[in-house]
């Protein structure tokens, strides 16, 4: 009896321990669950004519601000080329955005390119302020020719000038000098993607010698390193996504960077039966099974309203086929991502996820409907886009236009939403 009783007294011990052991991992009323990553998001724009014109609001939704800048605004070659007077207009727009982003005491991350369309170089700000898209030469891929172009240590020297300006304007915590690399991997020829990891590694380097504490990375399309985003992407016939994601890794891992930054937009894996309808969600283990570098999503989301083939506008195009269906683009498809992504997130010990969209570029009710009618934002938005590219421009902007955490309007997607606002009320500790 004495022994039975000892025993019962023992087990209770360990439930008590358990207990404790359950509260002081946030199951109780013990310690606070922590995150290891900051959460951040890109701002919405003001007006199509604006664009692109960031407005920077929401700030409870993040402790990171997003400031990617890309190719949008383009670059005065020749003047940082010469180390001659910058446009007037150019400066203007980036101290205004400068000014803002620094006032909201936000974290910064800043990011840019060197590149227009992932593979030939940046438009050009003339002395006017006029833009120039697809001034330098290309190849018959539509590629800039860095192996090959006299030039290229020129716009080299003009584009580190360049990116010294821009970090002291915005004094960033962390900056990526090159958004989504491998897009021009895959699109370019093998000797100009050579040539552009050297012509950027020189570039990496002059900015750590200029600003030693600063964080600074390339970022890499995830897609594009398992080599489904398209053909060229592939690792060749027989060669599955999974076989060819750590290749394509290793060849990322070969470019300098302080950390490992990765854009995705998972929604497509959808639509493929051989990946059981879903993304692969072994990413971060395999990564961290390769590099102890830290993780970065430097931005991510998923579409909530169907997109079409094509549209109509006025007499020109049509209302095409689903490209996107609803089945796939709604919220909850997106909740279901976003909790996945969070949660593998603390796993795995990232150091940041973006949200592309703090606030929906447009209006949801109207975006799903073809032809888009009445006088609103959303219908004069599609029709810029579609006037300076055709329908592939406007589906780029559409697919991208309704994932963010807020509505056009910015009342909250509310599911979405409180799922971003539970991981951001935990305390960030490294």
């Amino acid at each position: 009896m004495i022994n039975k009783t000892r025993s019962i007294i023992g087990l209770a011990g360990l439930l008590i321990a358990a207990l404790f052991a359950m509260q002081a991992c946030g199951s109780g009323g013990g310690s606070t669950p922590t995150r290891s990553y900051y959460l951040g998001s890109t701002p919405f724009f003001t007006t199509p004519a604006a664009f692109p014109d960031w407005r920077f609001e929401n700030l409870d939704d993040r402790d990171l601000l997003s400031v990617h800048v890309d190719d949008f605004l383009g670059i005065p070659w020749t003047q940082f080329q010469n180390n001659t007077a910058l446009p007037a207009a150019w400066v203007n727009q980036w101290t205004t955005l400068a000014n803002n982003a620094k006032a909201t005491g936000k974290t910064l991350y800043l990011a840019v390119s060197p590149l227009g369309n992932r593979t030939t170089l940046a438009p050009n700000i003339d002395a006017t302020g006029a833009r120039t898209e697809n001034w330098a030469p290309v190849d018959g891929a539509g590629c800039y020719p860095f192996s090959s172009d006299a030039n290229a240590a020129n716009y080299q020297q003009a584009y580190i000038n360049y990116v010294k300006y821009v970090i002291g304007l915005v004094q960033p915590a962390f900056f990526s000098p090159a958004i989504e690399m491998n897009m021009q991997f895959a699109r370019c020829a093998p000797a100009d993607k050579a040539a552009y990891i050297a012509w950027y590694t020189d570039v990496h380097n002059a900015i750590k010698a200029a600003y030693p504490q600063l964080v600074v990375f390339p970022t890499f399309q995830l897609e594009y390193l398992y080599g489904t985003a398209e053909a060229a992407a592939s690792c060749g016939a027989g060669i599955s996504a999974a076989d060819c994601f750590p290749q394509h890794l290793q060849e990322a891992l070969t470019v300098p960077g302080d950390r490992l930054a990765l854009s995705t937009y998972p929604l497509p894996w959808k639509f493929n039966a051989e990946f059981n309808y879903s993304y692969p969600t072994d990413t971060y283990a395999v990564i961290q099974g390769i590099t102890n570098r830290k993780i970065w999503i430097s931005e991510t989301g998923w579409a909530t309203v169907k997109i079409l083939q094509s549209y109509q506008h006025g007499a020109s195009g049509s209302c095409g086929a689903d490209l996107i269906p609803a089945s796939i683009a709604n919220d909850s498809e997106l909740e279901s991502y976003m909790s996945w992504l969070l949660n593998e997130a603390q796993k795995r010990r990232f150091e940041a996820v973006i949200w592309w969209l703090n606030r929906d570029y447009m209006d949801g009710a109207v975006a799903a409907t073809c032809p888009c009618s009445g006088s609103n934002d959303t219908c004069t938005l599609n029709d810029t886009f579609y006037s300076i590219g055709g329908d592939s421009t406007e589906v780029l902007l559409r697919t991208f236009g309704n994932m963010g955490l807020r509505h056009y309007d910015d009342s909250a997607r509310s599911a979405l939403i409180d799922v971003w606002q539970r991981m951001l009320a935990r305390p960030r500790q490294p």
